[in-house]
């Protein structure tokens, strides 16, 4: 006993004590902690790549998500002109407005129906974007060129347009304006709304080998080309071809007023029991 300390040898190794009943280590018994180990560079790579691959996924899915919107948006402003449409021609002895604007604002009551939201120029430019028609300059016609067939503010050589309209993204098809030269089915007509009247009622299709005219559950009255990136379907690209491929869409309210998804060419679009061989 050394003032008031009791010494225990090897009780905690040779330098061991004992204060007051309990073990004091020293600095000989006490033991080194190794340092944490980090993560080594493999390991950080591997996180990176994973967190990379998870985000890309999500980049995908969340731009998918945003192109349905824009389409389910895009089919419920073409839903509801194919009604007001219906209700025109109920009130009209079966006649097609001059332009969509003058459904405005008796028969839609809404300008921003007008307007799809796809539409990277908001309705003040042409129906057909300028960067399809840069990919298939073979495509491109009288309507898609020339702003007579617009139902826009850049179309001011047609005064029966409603002018309280000042942007539409859709081409309407049944409109005022003069057909292109050489469009006919018996001669030439006055109005686009004329020619097309003539396709619903004059032979002028060939389905199964058959001359037929064309539907009015296919053909479109009003037709949206700013999906086109979107996704492709199977169709015939124009009148001169038997061959179907995948082709860009458009979305499509037809005269008899369903909505419909088809090709560029609307001629050429697949509907079920047709062949795709």
């Amino acid at each position: 006993m050394k003032g008031g300390i009791i010494t225990k040898p090897g009780a905690c190794g040779q330098g061991g004590v004992l204060l007051r009943s309990s073990c004091v280590l020293q600095a000989s018994c006490q033991k080194r902690l190794s340092p944490h180990a980090g993560f080594t560079l493999i390991e950080l790579l591997v996180v990176i790549s994973i967190i990379g691959i998870l985000a890309s996924a999500l980049v995908v899915s969340v731009q998918s998500a945003y192109r349905q919107a824009r389409q389910t948006n895009c089919k419920s402003n073409l839903r509801q002109f194919g009604v007001a449409l219906t209700i025109y021609r109920g009130e009209h002895d079966n006649q097609t407005p001059n332009w969509i604007s003058n459904l405005y604002p008796d028969y839609v009551d809404d300008r921003a129906l007008y307007v799809c939201r796809a539409d990277k120029n908001s309705g003040r430019g042409q129906p057909r974007p300028q960067e399809l028609l840069s990919i298939q300059p073979n495509i491109k016609n009288e309507i898609d060129s020339q702003s007579g067939f617009w139902d826009n503010v850049k179309n001011a050589s047609d005064s029966t347009r409603n002018s309280t309209i000042e942007c539409c993204s859709y081409l309407y098809e049944f409109s005022h304006a003069k057909p292109p030269t050489g469009w006919k089915v018996t001669d030439q007509r006055d109005t686009m709304r004329e020619y097309k009247m003539d396709q619903m009622t004059i032979p002028n299709a060939t389905i199964n080998g058959v001359l037929v005219p064309h539907s009015s559950s296919r053909i479109p009255i009003i037709r949206c080309y700013h999906h086109w990136h979107d996704q492709k379907i199977l169709g015939h690209a124009n009148a001169t071809t038997t061959a179907i491929t995948k082709e860009f869409i458009t979305i499509n309210v037809s005269y008899a007023g369903n909505v419909f998804v088809g090709p560029l060419y609307w001629e050429g679009t697949i509907y079920p029991g047709e062949s795709t061989q």
